[in-house]
């Protein structure tokens, strides 16, 4: 029985921590606070975290988001990377998986809910 409740435990605050990210973006990019506020909403906690471009694209280089798939913002879960405006289901779907990221295409807004959900797993 005490397995079973500590297995309990073990899943729900991995999920609690699943649902923290950090938020590495340029305050001068404004569609990031709107995209930020929508996770919020969906219950994710982000932590924002304020950089300059040469700072933001040193933080992409270490987490291996791939220069062909970069956005205005990088986000972090864990050890994995979300780039640009990927939806919830995109977000869903990464920490079931075994990718090492996901990620919209630049200028598509499918997180925002004004596009069709666009999102693709990096492995």
């Amino acid at each position: 029985m005490r397995i079973l409740g500590l297995l309990i435990a073990l899943s729900f605050s991995t999920f609690i921590y699943a649902k923290e990210i950090i938020a590495y973006y340029n305050p001068k990019c404004s569609c990031c606070h709107k995209y930020f506020k929508i996770l919020e909403e969906k219950g994710y906690k982000i932590k924002r975290v304020q950089m300059e471009y040469p700072d933001l694209y040193k933080k992409k280089d270490e987490l291996g988001v791939p220069v062909d798939k970069r956005s205005c913002h990088t986000m972090q879960i864990g050890d994995r990377f979300i780039e640009g405006h990927v939806p919830v289901e995109g977000i869903e779907a990464l920490l079931r998986s075994d990718a090492r990221g996901v990620y919209s295409p630049h200028g598509v807004l499918s997180g925002m809910g004004k596009e069709e959900e666009v999102y693709l797993l990096i492995k």
